[in-house]
């Protein structure tokens, strides 16, 4: 009974197959957007080429634009896509077309390649076929094109990968193995056998018991542990030293090195491949020196010929931060690839025997910081009196290399602050000379014409002059101060300084039609220096109205409160806002420039900022696109 329902089940499903698959072509010969449509989602080029006129071949929109040319420029001849088809695939092109000329079951199908536009190779699988009349003489022929460029750099990619895992296994002597965990199959090569003296047939039938048959229990023991470390997620690769009984009775060390490479359903480990390589003799000279380098009083390391940590001194860790126990056996290039990869040329020379030297090298950490090291590296010797590896001793000379640049620095900086205060002598007095000039040349303006002295304009000059003047006698005190910033701080009444700076730009304020807001307490003085507050507010006033809103009403409104030792500044404008996701990082970078406005030089939140840090406060901001911003300054409240 229920293979009778299962068959009737099937009988319905192919009626239906049949019925769509009718209507579907219906719908094709009726509407031809269905027809463009599957052409444009299904291929990726479609040709029709009139084989009695053997020039004449249209190809579709989609054919050119996989080669990256402008189809409305590519004229309809089979010349067109002779010339960017590779020549030596045109010659199989042929060569299938003859034969599909000749025998309509024979299939016109091949993969071939064109030269892009732009000059790289694109790989095309081209199929056809060919319309005949009534006594099968070839007449059209339709064909399609799949690119297939995709999967072809894939197959190259692992054609040279396993090329490159050969080269590597062969080149190292390794013996490798595959291991199915959940069933216990087990594949070894040839090398594998040839570590502990047999051959592959003489271990058989080989299974995951052969290596614990072999290997000492109290190694197992340990190999058990780092598997399930491995397979917990703990370890990115299963890596053990471990002692393997050889065939002719002796023990010799191997170092067994695997990963698990595919897991089921249920997230279990399933198919795990590895390799053993022998280290009896460096195991033996590493026991050697093992003790004498884990007390060296100095950085000192020990490694085998390919850079693996065979000792290393507890300084040596310091130095490099690292906290890793279980250091041994691992590259030194995986531990410190920031330093390792930059070693590799002195640890090739060095196995050729020769001794290297370097008195300081600059080394950036991982975390940015620079470290300065000298270090010599020198060939150890196995009983062989063959090269076995590189002791690399080490110092940390970066608190010594810091004096130095320091010492450097301060010479630097006490030339540029000399030359930093005679510009400012200069500019100071010559700003107040123009200064003076400007109020001589506006007093005489008045007394010659006393009815201007209550002109709008002429206030508002008067205005500006009187702050001119005032900032230029600022600029001067700041000039004076020969100590630091601290020492000369002085109560300022902030509300004063605010109603000042108003004043100065009220025109520029009319003018952008932007409405400015006073709410800063009266009662509450900072500590600071006047130039140093005027500019700040100046800077933060403009920059509202600078880049007010046409939007709407426009305000720049300035508040104040107390929050601990410090009085907070708060500019807030509703203007266009600064995307802080983009820009936060460098707002207040020299010449960073947020919007396009003409007279924007990216120097003003620069100033702004190493003013209020001057006065020894911090300056914070929140903004939002098209909404406005509001930037909060806090400096130092003076109390008493």
């Amino acid at each position: 009974m229920k293979n009778d329902q299962n068959k009737n089940v099937n009988v319905v499903t192919k009626e239906q197959e049949n019925y769509l698959k009718k209507e579907l072509y219906a719908l094709i010969k009726e509407d031809s957007t269905l027809f463009d449509f599957l052409q444009e989602a299904a291929l990726d080029g479609l040709w029709f080429w009139d084989l009695t006129q053997p020039e004449n071949e249209w190809m579709n929109p989609k054919f050119w634009i996989t080669l990256g040319y402008d189809p409305n420029k590519m004229p309809h001849k089979a010349s067109s896509w002779q010339d960017i088809i590779n020549q030596e695939d045109l010659k199989d092109v042929y060569a299938n077309f003859a034969k599909h000329s000749q025998d309509p079951s024979f299939p016109y199908d091949q993969v071939v390649r064109y030269r892009h536009k732009l000059g790289h190779t694109v790989w095309i699988r081209c199929r056809g076929i060919i319309i005949r009349d009534n006594n099968g003489k070839p007449q059209k022929m339709l064909g399609a094109h799949t690119d297939i460029t995709e999967i072809k750099k894939k197959e190259e990619e692992l054609e040279i990968q396993s090329a490159f895992f050969k080269q590597v296994i062969d080149s190292t002597n390794l013996g490798t193995w595959q291991w199915n965990i959940k069933t216990g199959e087990t594949i070894f090569n040839e090398r594998w056998a040839e570590i502990i003296g047999y051959t592959l047939e003489e271990l058989g039938p080989l299974s995951i018991e052969t290596w614990i048959s072999h290997t000492v229990t109290h190694d197992l023991e340990k190999s058990n542990k780092l598997l399930q470390d491995h397979f917990a997620g703990k370890t990115q690769v299963y890596e053990c030293e471990a002692r393997m009984l050889h065939k002719n009775g002796s023990y010799i060390w191997v170092i067994d090195k695997g990963k698990v490479v595919s897991w089921d359903e249920d997230g279990n480990p399933e198919w795990m491949v590895g390799s053993h390589q022998e280290i009896t003799e460096k195991k033996k000279d590493y026991e050697r020196n093992k003790l004498f380098i884990q007390q060296a009083p100095t950085a000192i390391a020990m490694f085998d010929e390919n850079m693996g940590y065979l000792a290393v001194s507890q300084e040596w860790s310091r130095v490099f931060d690292i906290e890793d126990e279980e250091i041994v056996g691992k590259s030194h290039y995986d531990v410190l690839p920031e330093i390792g990869n930059r070693w590799k040329v002195s640890h090739q020379e060095c196995l050729k025997g020769k001794v290297i030297k370097n008195r300081e090298e600059k080394v950036e950490k991982s975390d940015g910081s620079i470290q300065w090291l000298s270090w010599e590296f020198r060939p150890w010797l196995t009983d062989e009196n063959k090269v076995g590896g590189i002791i690399i001793h080490m110092s940390d000379i970066t608190k010594i290399k810091r004096e130095e640049e320091l010492k450097s620095l301060l010479t630097v900086a006490e030339d540029q602050n000399r030359r930093l205060k005679n510009f400012a002598h200069i500019v100071s007095h010559n700003l107040k000379s123009h200064s003076g000039n400007f109020e001589m040349l506006l007093d005489l303006l008045i007394q010659e014409n006393p009815d201007m002295g209550d002109h709008e304009i002429i206030k508002l000059f008067k205005t500006a002059s009187d702050n001119l003047t005032e900032t230029i006698v600022h600029l001067n005190e700041v000039v004076l101060i020969n100590t630091s910033v601290d020492e000369n701080l002085v109560g300022l009444n902030l509300w004063e300084a605010t109603n000042k700076t108003i004043e100065s730009v009220s025109a520029i304020a009319t003018e952008n039609k932007v409405t400015i807001k006073n709410l800063v307490r009266q009662d509450v003085n900072i500590l600071g220096i006047q130039a140093y507050l005027d500019s700040v507010l100046l800077n933060l006033i403009t920059n509202g109205i600078k880049y007010s809103s046409e939007k709407r009403d426009s305000y720049v409104s300035l508040n104040s409160w107390i929050e601990g030792d410090y009085v907070v500044i708060s500019v807030e404008d509703n203007g266009l806002g600064i995307n802080l996701n983009r820009h936060r990082a460098k707002l207040f970078g020299m010449y960073k420039t947020f919007h396009h406005n003409k007279d924007a030089r990216g120097i003003g939140l620069f100033i702004t900022k190493n003013q209020v840090e001057a006065l020894g406060g911090k300056i914070e901001v929140e903004s939002k696109v098209d909404h406005g911003s509001t930037f909060k300054v806090y400096l130092k409240y003076e109390k008493n």
